[in-house]
């Protein structure tokens, strides 16, 4: 854990915050992060429909939520010029597991929405417990973009789930991925929640 994300937990925990919420952020930055792009197994060109599937480093596995009646199906192949290499295609409602082979505090996409602006919601886990959830937007048909995520409780497993979309498809690539420096909206919520603290100190006092 950083020296940062160390000192927003004792903030937390000051301020009586249970530290199995995570607070989670996004960031379109990708000089917040290390970032390694994860490869999957075979070549470009065929589609490949092992489920679940695990990264050539075995640091991340991707499993279509084929629980759900209305998930659509899933693929890794090369189809979008727009994104280099393999891509994770989703149709239907795109839903899917991200598992982590170690506790993380970050991780990171590149992505592709073809014909609709859709609404995503991530769900964080740490085993079975819900440690923190978020969403994000995409922004743009057509074009390749990159988001990533930052947690102040660690994970081994997130749950994306398209919330609004329409049936066309997405592209997904995943990175590992370590934060390098906080982005500006979670410095400025630990200034915040640390004065906080402070405050109720000095309440406490009087």
């Amino acid at each position: 854990m950083t020296k940062f994300f160390k000192t927003l937990a004792t903030a937390l925990l000051v301020l009586g915050v249970s530290n199995a919420s995570a607070v989670v952020i996004s960031s379109t930055n990708t000089a917040d992060f290390n970032l390694t792009l994860e490869t999957f197994p075979g070549g470009t060109g065929a589609p490949f429909t092992n489920d679940p599937i695990v990264s050539v480093s075995g640091n991340i596995t991707v499993d279509n939520a084929d629980f759900l009646p209305t998930t659509g199906s899933a693929k890794f192949t090369e189809n979008f010029a727009a994104l280099s290499g393999l891509e994770y295609i989703v149709s239907g409602d795109e839903n899917f597991d991200l598992s982590f082979s170690s506790l993380q505090n970050a991780f990171a996409i590149n992505y592709l929405d073809e014909g609709d602006i859709s609404t995503f919601s991530l769900t964080f886990f740490d085993g079975l417990t819900n440690v923190g959830s978020t969403s994000f937007v995409t922004a743009s048909i057509g074009a390749a973009e990159f988001i990533g995520f930052i947690s102040t409780v660690a994970f081994d497993r997130v749950e994306i789930r398209e919330d609004i979309g329409g049936f066309t498809n997405e592209a997904f690539q995943f990175y590992s991925a370590e934060a390098v420096s906080e982005p500006g909206a979670l410095a400025v919520f630990s200034i915040g929640i640390v004065g906080l603290g402070y405050m109720r100190r000095r309440k406490a006092i009087k």
